[in-house]
């Protein structure tokens, strides 16, 4: 599949899309940098030998090498955030490649049946519907022992980093979120709890920006402003998709949930943009292509307008589902490459 066609689809029930501006910065920029992404990610899973020849084909499949992938979104928020800190995308492929590897294994242990027990990824069968659980969970461990080889290369102290990626995946990041989730379905979730079962969503896309100030050699401050940043935006991403099924719920009469989904995220985006006001070492262009980052991924809970102004813009307007799929089919095809950062997981 071309790359340029899986920056942005709508979200089912939602309006339309950010800002043509948006789109064309960050599409005209994603589409020089994904070839090399998605170059370093074949390479990382090519060198399996024929001993392991079913394994690769899952692997492949899992990872999405050849055009296959999903969103890469926070992959290239590790470039993007490099750039912002004066890094060359180039020099930090391989800590990008190990997120996309990360977010691999995740989701190949997510599908597990004792988990979400999930037979289909991206319309495709999942690992363990292929290899069987056991060689999935081998697989999923295989993918991060191999973002830990990539870390272990990163220019720029090389130790924080995989100490980060370790926070993030651990029981104090993902792992632990998950396992909140697990062990406390049908309760309610509060302080600390509460706190570690987002984990499960925003501990990656945190480390995703935070690592790519690492690795450009930023100082603290901006590791800081960027890991918040990520947190923001990957917990208002959920939030987004919450508001889908909301919709989906609406239009099959089940009752509402008590949340508003949208507006929460709506409130988090902002928070994410204004963050990044947070730390002078950031370029102002790199801070333009996460603000418009921002929009592109989480289109319609964010503000629109560029630049600075849209620190001081409000969010869109909910529609009804009804009315937010005529938006959608009413919107115009785009013409710059922009398909890819809004679609399937």
């Amino acid at each position: 599949m071309n790359p340029a066609t899986r920056l942005h689809a709508p979200v089912e029930g939602t309006v339309s899309g950010p800002p043509i501006r948006d789109t064309e910065r960050v599409g005209g920029w994603v589409a020089s940098r994904l070839p090399l992404l998605e170059a370093m990610l074949e390479g990382a899973v090519a060198d399996l030998g024929p001993e392991l020849r079913e394994v690769r084909a899952a692997v492949d499949l899992a990872v999405g090498t050849r055009g296959r992938g999903g969103r890469r979104w926070r992959p290239l928020l590790t470039l993007a955030a490099a750039e912002a800190c004066g890094a060359d995308a180039n020099q930090v492929l391989g800590v990008a490649a190990a997120v996309e590897l990360t977010h691999t294994a995740s989701l190949i242990l997510d599908d597990l049946p004792c988990m979400d027990d999930a037979p289909t990824r991206r319309g495709l069968p999942s690992t363990h519907a292929l290899l069987g659980p056991g060689t999935a969970i081998l697989v999923a461990m295989g993918l991060l022992g191999r973002a830990a080889e990539l870390l272990a290369r990163s220019p720029n102290g090389e130790a924080g980093i995989v100490e980060a990626w370790g926070e993030s995946f651990g029981l104090r990041g993902m792992a632990g979120g998950q396992a909140v989730d697990l062990t406390g379905r049908g309760c309610g979730f509060v302080g600390a709890r509460r706190r570690l079962h987002r984990g499960k969503t925003t501990a990656l896309s945190a480390f995703a920006l935070g690592a790519g100030a690492r690795a450009a050699g930023a100082p603290a401050d901006a590791v800081h402003c960027l890991e918040r940043y990520g947190r923001d935006l990957g917990w208002a991403y959920q939030l987004m998709d919450d508001a889908a099924d909301a919709g989906e719920d609406l239009i099959l009469g089940r009752p509402p949930g008590g949340r508003r989904p949208a507006r929460q995220s709506g409130i988090l985006v902002r928070r994410a943009m204004k963050g990044l006001w947070g730390s002078p070492a950031l370029s102002s262009e790199g801070r333009d292509l996460l603000l418009s980052f921002a929009r592109v991924v989480v289109p319609d809970a964010a503000p629109q307008g560029e630049g600075t102004a849209a620190r001081n813009r409000g969010g869109v307007k909910a529609l009804h589902p009804s009315e937010a799929r005529s938006a959608v089919r009413a919107r115009p095809a785009p013409t710059q490459p922009q398909a890819r950062l809004n679609g399937s997981a």
